[in-house]
């Protein structure tokens, strides 16, 4: 399985995480890009220069009790775990903020680093990796 990521952010703010069940309408889906990656999860297995060998970026679990929603191909999907089985993590907007875009990203992936750089820094999102 190759790695993507698809940022959802929480609307209304770090309360939001004390929810049940947060949908989370907004779905920027990143192209795969492992430079980019390598800055929030470990990608140290790879070998490819520019990656980075410890994530720069803190990463927190998302509470036990919430439950993420989404739109998906069958109707709202509802998730605590990624693809991997691995609980899903969220980071606030000033963190994401200090994500470095390599000069050759996608324009797909340099829009999504403008509109998380629009964000307040209080908005929690929500990382989804598949």
């Amino acid at each position: 399985m190759g790695t993507s990521l698809t940022l959802l952010p929480l609307f209304g703010g770090p309360g939001k995480l004390c929810e049940i069940s947060v949908l989370c309408y907004n779905r920027l889906d990143m192209d795969t890009d492992y430079q980019i990656f390598s800055q929030i999860i470990d990608m140290s297995y790879r070998q490819e220069e520019g990656i980075s060998k410890k994530p720069t970026i803190q990463t927190y679990p998302i509470p036990p009790q919430m439950w993420v929603r989404t739109y998906g191909d069958e109707g709202i999907e509802k998730a605590h775990e990624d693809g991997d089985g691995k609980a899903l993590t969220f980071v606030y907007a000033q963190q994401l903020k200090k994500l470095r875009i390599p000069d050759n990203a996608s324009s797909q992936n340099k829009a999504i680093k403008a509109f998380v750089d629009a964000l307040p820094d209080d908005v929690p999102i929500i990382l989804m990796w598949h």
